[in-house]
């Protein structure tokens, strides 16, 4: 069991990454992505991807390390986390990201669901292409309400996932999450930033602006130009990429395409917000200087 970690969590936007930045610069320390999109190494300016210079700067893992079209699941990320652990010795590892699954895992420690195989995964992503999402969900609130309760009609990722368990295991996710798991953990601190509503909208509508005059539409430009294509990868899901394929197409302007990014944007920080709201056990909610002074404090 390793001895401490620390979760720093939060809506989009609310300087979780500089706050692990400003940690690891007062202790030995090992930053882990927990952002489920930065861990491709596509559209690294569309999804906010720390800079070259930070990177190299601090001692980060996790980013940009999976090659579309390869999926990344919680799963999988948990054992990349073991192998890193095993690694960084006397560090302390800093989770950060806004993905409230991946930090949930550490926090309570992911079920110990059995590996899908290969051939059942693709099985089923096979059908979902041809049936859609709501097929799948209604498939899904047959077999497993509960699940289905806590997850969007309109997330493919967990929707194949979640058959996919019952088709290879013969039981839900639902019985898989309520075995009791094995604790990585000692001890964690976790934090999730809290922002004014007002300032957080700020803060979304200038990295917004930012991200699109810097390389973004270059960067999705290249990434639909791809000729192996999986729709149902979850960059294809990313807020921002379809407003920028409009504007790409000539079907909105720089304004318009501005405006739904930021929008799309707020929308997913109000999700984030709900989530560390209703799902961040043992959480404490701080503002940023607040947050780096109860981290400091107790390690």
């Amino acid at each position: 069991m390793y001895p401490l970690a620390i979760l720093i969590g939060g809506p989009t936007a609310s300087r979780k990454t500089q706050l692990a930045f400003e940690i690891q610069k007062k202790i030995p320390s090992c930053i882990i992505n927990a952002d489920s999109m930065q861990v491709y190494d596509e559209l690294r300016t569309l999804t906010n991807m720390p800079t070259e210079k930070e990177l190299d700067e601090f001692s980060c893992k996790l980013f940009r390390f999976i090659k579309y079209p390869r999926k990344c699941d919680v799963g999988f990320w948990i054992e990349n986390v073991k192998n890193i652990l095993k690694k960084i010795k006397d560090k302390v590892p800093i989770f950060v990201g806004g993905t409230g699954l991946y930090l949930d895992s550490l926090n309570n420690t992911i079920s110990p669901i059995p590996k899908i195989p290969r051939k059942v995964n693709e099985k089923i992503e096979k059908i979902h292409s041809k049936l859609g999402n709501t097929f799948f969900y209604n498939k899904l609130q047959k077999i497993d309400i509960e699940y289905s309760k806590v997850i969007s009609k309109n997330d493919p990722q967990r929707l194949i996932r979640s058959i996919a368990v019952k088709v290879a295991t013969g039981k839900n996710i639902s019985y898989w999450h309520k075995m009791k798991p094995n604790k990585i953990f000692r001890k964690i601190l976790f934090v999730v930033i809290a922002r004014d509503r007002k300032k957080l909208y700020k803060s979304i509508d200038d990295r917004c602006y930012r991200i699109l005059k810097s390389e973004a539409i270059d960067e999705a430009r290249d990434f639909l130009k791809k000729k192996e294509k999986n729709y149902d990868h979850p960059l294809h899901k990313s807020i921002g990429l379809r407003s920028i394929e409009n504007y790409i197409n000539g079907e909105s302007d720089f304004e318009k395409t501005f405006q739904t990014f930021s929008q799309d944007t707020r929308r997913y920080a109000k999700r984030q917000i709900t989530w560390f709201k209703n799902r961040s056990e043992n959480a404490s909610h701080l503002e940023f200087s607040d947050a780096k002074n109860f981290l400091l404090r107790n390690i």
